[in-house]
């Protein structure tokens, strides 16, 4: 969620249309990947609920301050999930907008792991849908952004962010940021893979960018094998937001959690 030095980490834009994976629920999209196991998965089965996943809580942080447990930003229809950002139009509202996010637990430190969000979203000029993970003490600077997009922009951002990137002025060695260019308003499955020495992005199962651990003595540059890192998914609505376009939603068709496959 923090995007001070990521345009100046970006190393490339990814503008050869990916395949878009169409603008309607797939439940029968495939979900064999060589070379891993496929842990669980969230379909968003109306009986099931949010059985698994706690509402992101309200707090000062920028990802946070709108944040509701009301269900109207919570929908299920159809097999979706819609998470949604509105005006707050209630008497004495505390907060100007509302919008909903979702957590659970995500990777476990010193192991390897590979998270799938298939999703689509509708533009909103100052509305932010995001899929990242963070530590599960979120104090500290540091996260792995699987995808957000900011208002229109045809493109979403695959980054990371930790001390080495933000407080020691260092995200372009190794580059921390890249472009995607699809159009965000279809479907398509934002992945990613962990590792002890890297983090490697996907889109619709394509690699767009690996960050690895490097050899130097500048603190923090690769924190995020050390940590327990939470799933989150949700909208943000930045200064910017217009709320006459509102309101702004997420769709999440479905959460899959891989491990690697074993030769029992």
């Amino acid at each position: 969620m923090r995007k001070n030095n990521t345009i100046l980490g970006m190393v490339f834009v990814l503008a050869v249309g990916l395949a878009s994976c169409g603008g309607q629920k797939n439940d029968g999209q495939e979900k064999f990947r060589k070379g891993w196991t496929l842990t669980w998965e969230d379909n968003f089965d109306k009986g099931a609920g949010l059985a698994h996943w706690s509402k992101i809580s309200r707090t000062k942080q920028i990802m946070n301050k709108y944040m509701s447990n009301n269900d109207a930003l919570y929908v299920l229809e159809d097999g979706l999930l819609v998470l949604r950002g509105v005006e707050n139009v209630g008497e004495n509202a505390e907060v100007p907008f509302l919008t909903g996010g979702i957590t659970r637990e995500g990777v476990k430190r010193n192991s390897v792991n590979r998270i799938e969000v298939r999703a689509r979203m509708n533009p909103v000029t100052g509305a932010v849908p995001f899929i990242t993970l963070l530590p599960s003490d979120i104090t500290e600077n540091i996260s792995i952004e699987i995808m957000e997009r900011y208002g229109y922009d045809e493109f979403i951002y695959q980054s990371v962010t930790s001390e080495y990137t933000t407080t020691q002025g260092m995200p372009d060695n190794p580059p921390s940021s890249a472009l995607v260019g699809i159009n965000p308003n279809q479907y398509h499955i934002y992945g990613v893979e962990t590792y002890p020495d890297s983090v490697v992005f996907f889109v619709d199962n394509n690699r767009t960018k690996k960050y690895p651990r490097i050899l130097t003595d500048i603190p923090g540059q690769f924190p995020f094998n050390d940590l327990d890192l939470d799933l989150f998914i949700g909208v943000r609505l930045n200064k910017e937001v217009n709320a006459e376009e509102l309101p702004v939603d997420l769709f999440i068709d479905w959460v899959r959690y891989y491990e690697p496959e074993t030769n029992n």
